[in-house]
């Protein structure tokens, strides 16, 4: 099969994985649209990546460089979400209220994102009103098919569990502001799904279960697991004794290189697409399309093969795992 846009990839063809353990799918799939970075990325590059990700998914995570307030602006400077549009992609915008800095004396720290000159409080009344008007404008503006409003948010309240108030309080506003300019924009907050399982914080998708449209989830059991044969057979469904939301898998990914390979990366798509079978998935997101250069904090932060979670390597050829993609998008969606 000729990849998207009518361009043959460099070198031959991996061969073809084992097929799918589902014959429908009730859920969109998604990619970030990362563009080939080998040899320095162009804007024909980044052109080819949307349209890339238009052909083979659904729907696409948007994460602009500021994704706090002033995200608004940065979005209408950009026009990602119209590109994203422009090849039929659904957007996923997220809107965060805590961010990695570096702090001096301190290191890489988890903090709230407020602008120069505002209380990083998230019960100081000027941040909850430039943040819920932050959430507004982006709504009432682009009228997203999906709002996340915090990214894996169990992360800053494992650390800060005396601010969960004054943020459900803060969230309800902003979900308010959001349905009444955009009232078909479906709602949520995204955990990291494996921190929520090693901190024991189902009670957190309990609270969220009752004021959210969907449940979201990033899931990378590589850090736990040696490979995918070895992930429990109830290691997703346990999530249905807590909600009865649909769940969006906002990023799921296993890496190719370091505590990867490419056939255990085409393993794990099989094996979490065995594993969900039944559940009401709204989404599934796979992390990149071609493997990015991490820089700066994201770098820091990140764990050994984080970039290698791509269907593609960073010249364009195609991983093993992208011929299953190629399979799970021909796949007839019921919703």
């Amino acid at each position: 099969m000729q990849p998207a846009g009518g361009q043959q990839d460099a070198g031959a063809l991996p061969p073809k994985p084992s097929s799918l353990p589902i014959s429908e799918r009730s859920f969109y799939i998604g990619l970030v649209p990362t563009p080939k970075s080998a040899q320095g990325t162009t804007f024909e590059d980044l052109t080819a990546a949307y349209e890339e990700a238009g052909n083979i998914s659904e729907v696409s995570m948007v994460w602009p460089a500021s994704s706090g307030i002033g995200q608004y602006d940065q979005l209408n400077q950009s026009r990602v979400i119209t590109a994203v549009r422009v090849y039929g992609l659904k957007p996923v915008v997220t809107l965060n209220f805590a961010t990695m800095r570096q702090v001096p004396g301190k290191g890489i720290q988890y903090v709230i994102d407020a602008p120069a000159g505002v209380n990083a409080n998230l019960s100081d009344p000027e941040f909850r009103r430039l943040w819920v008007d932050e959430a507004r404008k982006i709504a009432q503006e682009f009228r997203p098919e999906y709002f996340s409003l915090g990214n894996e948010i169990n992360d800053y309240f494992y650390l800060h569990p005396e601010e969960l108030d004054a943020y459900l309080s803060l969230y309800d506003e902003a979900r308010s502001a959001i349905k009444n300019v955009s009232p078909e924009t479906k709602v949520f907050v995204v955990f990291s799904y494996n921190h929520l399982i090693e901190n024991d914080q189902w009670d957190m998708i309990e609270t969220f279960s009752n004021r959210s449209d969907l449940i979201g989830l990033t899931t990378y059991p590589a850090a736990g697991f040696d490979a995918p044969g070895d992930i429990p057979t109830d290691y997703y469904t346990r999530l249905n004794n807590h909600t009865d939301k649909p769940t969006a898998f906002t990023e799921i990914g296993w890496p190719s290189s370091g505590t990867g390979s490419e056939d255990e990366q085409a393993e794990f798509l099989v094996r979490f697409l065995e594993l969900t079978e039944g559940m009401d998935l709204e989404m599934v997101n796979w992390l990149f399309l071609h493997e990015p250069q991490l820089t700066g904090i994201a770098a820091s932060i990140s764990q050994p093969g984080t970039s290698t979670v791509s269907l593609k390597n960073a010249d364009g050829t195609r991983k093993k795992i992208y011929a299953l993609w190629l399979d799970l998008k021909d796949l007839r969606i019921v919703k």
